[in-house]
C-alpha cells in the first residue's frame, strides 16, 4: 500500500524543513532517515564516511531505509543519495510515493552557506570547504538528476517557504492518488 511520502532530493533542497510542516499538516510522524542513522551509528554523517567510507555508509542508509519503510502512514525525509540505488527506490515505490525536492545550484548553495552559519559547523556540509562549492554542487546536483527523476512527483522549492511547498506536495498528491 502507497502510504508513505518519502521526500528525496539534494542537501539544502528542504527535507526536512518541509517535512516537519508536512507531517503537521497531515498529522502523521514525521523520519529523517539521516538522523535515525546518526542515532544507530552514534557518529555524525560525515564522520561515518571518514572512519568508514561510503559504502558502508549506503548499506546502513538502505537498511533504515527498509527499517522505516515497514511503518506506514509517515513522512520521510531521505539523504540526498538515496535514490541513486535502485534497491532504494524499490524500497519507496513499494511502500510510498516519492517526492523530488528541487532548486538550483545557486539556491543550494545560498542554504547550505546559511545552515553552516547559523549551526558554526562547516564540516556538516562537505562540499562547502570546497574551493568551488558551486562547481561541486552542480556536478554532483547533475550525475543524480536520472535518480531523481525517478520520482512520482517533483516540485520546485526556488523562492518558496516551507508552508508553501508542503501544500503544494499534499494537493499534488491528493490529486495524484485519486
Amino acid at each position: 500500500m502507497k502510504n508513505n511520502i518519502y521526500l528525496t532530493g539534494f542537501s539544502g533542497t528542504g527535507k526536512s524543513t518541509v517535512g516537519n510542516v508536512l507531517a503537521i499538516m497531515t498529522g502523521k510522524d514525521f523520519v529523517d532517515v539521516d538522523l535515525v542513522i546518526e542515532e544507530i551509528e552514534g557518529k555524525s554523517i560525515p564522520d561515518i564516511f571518514a572512519l568508514k567510507g561510503e559504502e558502508y555508509f549506503r548499506s546502513v542508509e538502505t537498511k533504515c531505509l527498509r527499517e522505516v519503510a515497514a511503518r506506514s502512514e509517515i513522512i520521510v525525509s531521505t539523504g540526498g543519495g538515496v535514490p541513486v540505488l535502485d534497491q532504494n527506490i524499490e524500497i519507496m515505490e513499494d511502500s510510498g510515493a516519492i517526492v523530488w525536492l528541487k532548486a538550483t545550484p545557486e539556491t543550494i548553495l545560498a542554504r547550505l552557506s546559511v545552515q553552516s552559519e547559523e549551526t558554526g559547523v562547516q564540516n556538516n556540509r562537505p562540499m562547502l570547504v570546497s574551493q568551488q562549492p558551486l562547481e561541486r554542487i552542480a556536478k554532483l546536483l547533475k550525475s543524480r538528476q536520472i535518480a531523481y527523476q525517478k520520482s512520482d512527483l517533483s516540485v520546485d522549492t526556488d523562492g518558496k517557504n516551507p508552508e508553501t511547498v508542503a501544500k503544494e506536495i499534499y494537493r499534488s498528491l491528493s490529486d495524484w492518488k485519486q
